[in-house]
């Protein structure tokens, strides 16, 4: 039996690595130059890894099982989190913890689903709950990279029971892209790897598939696990790395409608000393975040003492920069990290070394960091997963459910079941 599996990203990888593993003779195609999709590590000039991509992992965790299995370091998140407000800065690490409260008052309602947004005007209006109310909100807008205008209430109940923010509470100071290699490994010389291979068409009817790629060349199989970002699963508009289907999955179609891309810009900026923890009381500090800047979020490395801080911009905060060059968003980030800091802004400038960044949304690849569920979409992720006349599977974190989808662990996850219905498909 042969597979074409699309897509190298952490769900690829995952699902070829079970189909090598059982006999399947595997061709992985992948877009970009390199493995490991949304998974991106990259290095400083003295070596320490700077994640471009996803960077925190839970304990209990298929990526966590991946990266002991690699040998990387892993230590636990530690700090405060920080405010930047008119008198200073502001602890949260002692703010009453009011997002749970408010999301199980918002979740309470019977009927139809609705948006947070709508919920929380409906449940909790009342003046006494207005800074729980925008304390949730920027909870959303950062961490989910959502709109809480389009984002389901049902499903942030549910993601919040499964896979809150505090779930994902390690770090590995040696890089993420360590479960991309471990990965790999496991698929070194077993499989048919083609870098740099972008797929247009897939041509399919029971038990057979065709498949084009942009510069003609046709692959051929029984089957095929596709594990590519949702902007790209057969789009109207003419995205470069569109895939589309022959004959179209209207099914599929519908459903991905009701779940939405959350966006997110980052920038990892390298400085000559960390400078940040001369000033007293962020001298501990994990996050800082300044809500009324265009990079509103900051936090710190896994080793507090390197001289790095990244900033992230995550849903409506990274629409509103969609577009800006390289140089604008880089001043941006100067000034939006001195106003946190209560700083010149020539003084942080005059430290910085360097910089790392990716635009997320203007990544041709994936048009997007990762998915939240709109209203209406709890179920959503069932219908893109489900496989197709025993030819076509599906992965990517889009398909996860149980809130595990926007992360590592729904990535892996996926592939892995991907993987294991087209085994059972193919009677092995």
């Amino acid at each position: 039996m042969d597979t074409v599996v699309i897509g190298a990203g952490l769900a690829g990888l995952a699902a070829a690595e079970r189909l090598v593993a059982a006999g399947v003779a595997v061709t992985l195609l992948e877009a970009r130059d390199r493995l490991g999709g949304r998974v991106w590590t990259e290095h400083s000039s003295d070596g320490h890894a700077i994640e471009l991509g996803a960077e925190w992992v839970g304990g209990d965790s298929a990526a966590h099982e991946l990266l002991a299995r690699s040998g990387a370091r892993l230590v636990e998140a530690a700090g405060r989190q920080m405010r930047r407000v008119d008198s200073g800065w502001e602890d949260l690490s002692n703010f009453p913890d009011v997002t749970s409260e408010l999301v199980r008052r918002a979740s309470a309602f019977r009927g139809a689903d609705r948006s947070l947004l709508t919920a929380l005007d409906e449940c909790c209006g009342e003046p006494q709950t207005a800074e729980s109310r925008t304390h949730l909100l920027r909870y959303v807008e950062g961490f989910h990279a959502a709109d809480p205008a389009r984002l389901s209430t049902r499903w942030l109940a549910e993601v919040e029971a499964n896979q809150p923010a505090d779930a994902s509470e390690l770090r590995v100071p040696d890089g993420v892209g360590r479960v991309v290699e471990v990965l790999a490994t496991a698929l070194h010389g077993r499989c048919d790897l083609r870098l740099g291979t972008v797929v247009r068409e897939v041509r399919w009817r029971p038990g057979s598939v065709e498949i084009e790629t942009a510069d003609g060349v046709t692959f051929r199989a029984g089957s095929a696990a596709i594990a590519i970002p949702l902007p790209l699963f057969d789009p109207g508009s003419d995205e470069p790395a569109a895939v589309r289907f022959t004959p179209r999955l209207h099914e599929k179609l519908a459903a991905a409608q009701l779940l939405e891309m959350g966006q997110v810009v980052k920038l990892v900026l390298e400085f000559r000393d960390p400078f940040w923890r001369e000033i007293g009381p962020l001298e501990e500090m994990l996050f800082l975040h300044d809500h009324d800047q265009p990079l509103p979020t900051w936090w710190t490395p896994a080793d507090p003492s390197r001289p790095i801080l990244t900033g992230w911009a995550g849903g409506p905060y990274a629409d509103r920069i969609a577009g800006m060059s390289e140089r604008e968003l880089l001043d941006l980030a100067v000034g939006s990290l001195a106003h946190a800091l209560d700083l010149p802004r020539r003084d942080v400038a005059a430290r910085l070394e360097c910089h790392h960044f990716h635009d997320w949304r203007s990544d041709p690849f994936t048009r997007g960091a990762y998915t939240y569920v709109g209203v209406g979409g709890v179920e959503a992720h069932r219908t893109l997963a489900n496989p197709v006349a025993g030819t076509l599977y599906f992965a990517g974190e889009a398909t996860c459910g149980d809130g595990f989808n926007a992360t590592m662990e729904g990535a892996v996850r996926s592939g892995r079941r991907a993987a294991a219905d087209l085994l059972r498909g193919s009677g092995k």
